[in-house]
């Protein structure tokens, strides 16, 4: 009897894990092509596609936005990125407009800025002064981080090489109703490269 009722407890568990349904992937870029192509939208800058990887090493706050796709309100994001400078200094926005910004677009995410001192989220402005911040993380010049964002409703998250490394909480998030949905790659004057980008939708609850 008891280990029919383990049986049965342990059918449950797994129907209700197999119930849960897997995050609708809408978008993926490995870049592994000669030219950006149509997909994006060039602000300005140096970007372009070398080796498999999207680069830039001067761009000046002038960003590369992915036109062809909205990112849903519940999102998870993933990508590749390093630095090649030793002051690290890698940068992308979610949930923006894709328009120019000097400092920021939408939630900004600084991997290693202000020469590898400070790392933050940040909404609309990088100076934000209620940003998420993480210290000193000690991130390292020309190794590949792995990044992916998720976000649910007033909550991002942030994990590097799938480890939580920060997280912001907004009373009155951006919203795509109001035109907060872009996604663009950014730089200022550092060695980057961006790979294996992927989009997938979560559902509002």
């Amino acid at each position: 009897m008891f280990f029919r009722m383990i049986s049965i407890l342990l059918l449950i568990l797994v129907c209700a894990c197999s119930s849960e349904k897997t995050p609708a992937k809408i978008f993926e870029d490995n870049f592994n092509r000669a030219e950006i192509g149509e997909n994006y939208s060039v602000l300005g800058g140096d970007w372009k596609i070398e080796n498999g990887k999207l680069r830039s090493i001067r761009a000046e706050n002038k960003n590369l936005v992915l036109k062809s796709v909205d990112l849903p309100q519940n999102a998870v994001i993933e990508m590749t990125m390093k630095s090649l400078s030793k002051d690290i200094d890698v940068k992308f926005n979610l949930w923006g407009d894709g328009k120019p910004h000097d400092h920021g677009d939408g939630y900004t995410f600084i991997l290693g800025g202000w020469k590898n001192r400070v790392s933050i989220i940040s909404k609309l402005d990088e100076h934000e002064k209620n940003r998420s911040e993480k210290r000193n993380a000690g991130l390292e010049q020309g190794k590949a981080y792995r990044v992916r964002v998720e976000r649910k409703s007033n909550k991002i998250k942030w994990f590097v090489d799938s480890k939580l490394f920060l997280e912001y909480f907004d009373e009155t998030p951006l919203r795509v109703s109001d035109g907060y949905s872009k996604l663009s790659f950014a730089n200022w004057r550092s060695d980057v490269e961006f790979d294996d980008l992927k989009i997938y939708a979560l559902e509002e609850k």
